[in-house]
């Protein structure tokens, strides 16, 4: 009886040590995003997001108590990276992944998660295709197609535009598609596209493009390209006298200033959130955020502390770390109270959001209205 006693206590021991491991093992979560290459510059906030969200995530228990452990994985701006990075984190055996923020590289992580059956969040991918690869994708960021309509609807009813020139950076899948949605929305609300010209990234003269789009003499000019290239477009068009507002979507922002200054004054563009909305969540996560790494100046802050808020509620909800009920819970999720507003996901698991129009102004970008889904 002692020798049974002495080895059901063992058994107990062994038990208690095994359960106590394993609920002292860390969740894994991956984050993939640029590190080098063209988009490491912008990319770079996103892992400072990262780190920020889940010191604040695993200061309040991580996730059903167990601390999170955050992998990164470089995809070197480009999509094969962004494929063997996703590959990576397969093999690490990881709860889910956030990222990545460029569009075609979204693609190429969600067909690689979406056969493993991992859970995906992207902060900032728009193009309509990243959640379209299967059930497992899902964006804290509205589409393209919404903001494409948002800005052709401010184009037309704001700025009472009725003629429009579209420029499009033929590198970029977000340029192609934003633009597709903004020029089939401003038809649909009686405009006239009176032109679509394609230009590459890293052209250092713009001036034959900027002289045909200034021959139609439009109202205003979309040019749905990310910051650093809109950049250089904008300011050649204002030294050759150009003088039409320029629009853009949510891959613009206020280091658009740190280019060409003040040129950049008078044009629009369609954004998740600005830090100045009153909302008290908003305003909370600016004090604490910009106590520790100074001025947001960039969307990915909120979208990714988001992101990871929202399968953090999912987990919660699902009370386990199975992937598939993590993944039914986040596709669940209504009036979720986010820093860039109240989400739910439709169908396409894609976020039921509202956007904001902001103007640059004075070295500044300032909030103009908000416009619901």
């Amino acid at each position: 009886m002692k020798l049974l006693s002495t080895l059901l206590m063992l058994v107990f021991l062994a038990v208690s040590v095994v359960v106590g491991h394993a609920a002292e093992e860390p969740v894994k979560i991956a984050v993939i995003a640029a590190k080098t290459g063209d988009g490491a510059a912008t990319n770079e906030v996103f892992f400072q997001a990262v780190k920020f969200v889940v010191e604040e995530l695993n200061s309040g228990g991580g996730l059903l108590g167990r601390r999170i452990e955050i992998i990164e994985y470089d995809n070197e701006s480009s999509s094969l990276g962004s494929k063997d990075a996703a590959k990576k984190a397969v093999a690490e055996n990881v709860l889910a992944v956030v990222g990545a923020i460029w569009s075609e590289h979204s693609i190429a992580v969600a067909q690689v998660l979406q056969e493993a059956k991992i859970p995906m969040i992207t902060p900032q991918s728009t193009n309509p295709d990243v959640t379209r690869v299967g059930d497992y994708i899902f964006r804290t960021c509205y589409t393209d197609a919404f903001q494409g309509a948002a800005m052709a609807s401010f184009a037309r009813e704001d700025l009472k535009a009725q003629k429009a020139v579209v420029l499009v950076n033929i590198d970029r899948k977000y340029s192609e598609g934003l633009a597709e949605y903004f020029m089939r929305s401003f038809r649909e609300k009686g405009g006239t596209i009176l032109w679509k010209g394609d230009f590459l990234i890293d052209v250092s003269d713009y001036s034959s493009l900027l002289e045909q789009a200034r021959s139609y003499q439009p109202d205003v000019i979309f040019l749905p390209s990310d910051y650093r290239d809109s950049s250089h477009v904008i300011g050649q068009a204002r030294k050759m006298g150009i003088t039409a507002p320029f629009l853009g979507g949510d891959a613009y922002g206020v280091r658009m200033y740190d280019y060409i200054g003040a040129l950049v004054d008078g044009n629009y563009y369609t954004t998740h959130w600005h830090r100045d909305e009153p909302a008290s969540p908003s305003q909370q996560l600016v004090k604490r955020y910009e106590a520790k790494y100074g001025e947001i100046k960039q969307t990915s802050v909120p979208l990714t502390y988001d992101s990871f808020m929202l399968l953090a509620d999912a987990v919660r909800r699902a009370g386990s770390l199975d992937r598939q009920k993590i993944r039914d819970a986040l596709a669940e999720t209504k009036d979720f109270e986010g820093i860039t507003g109240k989400i739910a996901f439709d169908a396409n698991r894609n976020p039921v959001k509202s956007t904001v129009v902001l103007r640059f102004e004075n070295g500044k970008v300032v909030f103009v209205k908000r416009v619901q889904p």
